[in-house]
């Protein structure tokens, strides 16, 4: 008991020392999901956020989110249909954890049509908004194949802060979304629009994401995606890094 004491306050010492934040990855999916989050502290990750999707992640987001690790809570498109009924707790799994910090993630996508019609997406894209309205929430939204949708839906309910997890929208969308007081967060890898859109909007709109481990293989590698954001910005990686986590302190107020 000693031994894990000691190690949780040199990680507690490490987030007050570290610069780099990975905006979102989904921690409930790994084996060893404390072992990663050690690992990633090693590296120099000292702020962790974690997406839940469906009602079993997000339970585990209550267990996880500690100590440095911050959790989103909300039932993404994909289970907008099987655990649609999952919205109305929320609020209440909110209230167990004070580093529940969002809703998220949420939103619509056009490649599941056929498993979970639009309809039923936008109706439960809509009331978790209106969840994170009265909880003083950012969103953290999935927009895939259908940004321009979502974007219209943030406009109309008029959200004040969202962050567009995984953004695959070009340079006008990122203008768009950075116009509104959006956070545009960037994935792993590398290509010819994400470097128009990182070029396109102000350092202070942008933040750097995993999604591990569906596409990064761990938070750690959220320090690869910040000097693909270092380089194209022209700036050092050190001020990089600390810029976005000011960002991320900012926006979700922690």
């Amino acid at each position: 008991m000693q031994g894990t004491a000691q190690a949780s306050t040199r990680l507690m010492r490490m987030e007050d020392a570290v610069a780099f934040s990975d905006a979102h990855c989904h921690l409930d999916l790994f084996d060893d999901a404390e072992k990663v989050i050690y690992d990633s502290r090693m590296r120099g990750v000292g702020i962790i956020i974690t997406a839940g999707s469906n009602a079993s992640s997000n339970v585990r987001m209550l267990e996880l989110a500690k100590e440095g690790v911050y959790g989103v809570v909300g039932i993404s498109p994909d289970f907008s249909g099987s655990n649609y009924e999952q919205i109305a707790e929320l609020m209440d799994l909110v209230k167990m954890n004070k580093n529940i910090i969002g809703i998220g993630e949420i939103g619509l996508d056009e490649t599941i049509l056929e498993a979970v019609g639009m309809e039923r997406q936008v109706d439960a894209f809509t009331k978790q908004i209106a969840v994170a309205k009265e909880l003083g929430f950012p969103v953290v939204v999935h927009a895939r194949k259908a940004i321009g949708k979502v974007m219209e839906i943030l406009e109309k309910e008029e959200v004040e802060r969202a962050v567009f997890h995984f953004f695959e929208g070009d340079e006008e969308m990122a203008k768009r979304a950075e116009r509104r007081g959006y956070i545009i967060s960037m994935p792993p890898g590398e290509s010819g629009r994400r470097k128009r859109v990182i070029k396109s909007i102000e350092l202070s709109s942008i933040v750097a994401e995993t999604d591990s481990p569906a596409v990064g293989k761990t938070p750690a590698d959220v320090v690869d995606v910040v000097n693909y954001i270092a380089t194209i910005k022209g700036l050092s990686l050190d001020e990089t890094a600390e810029r976005i986590t000011k960002t991320i302190k900012e926006y979700f107020y922690i």
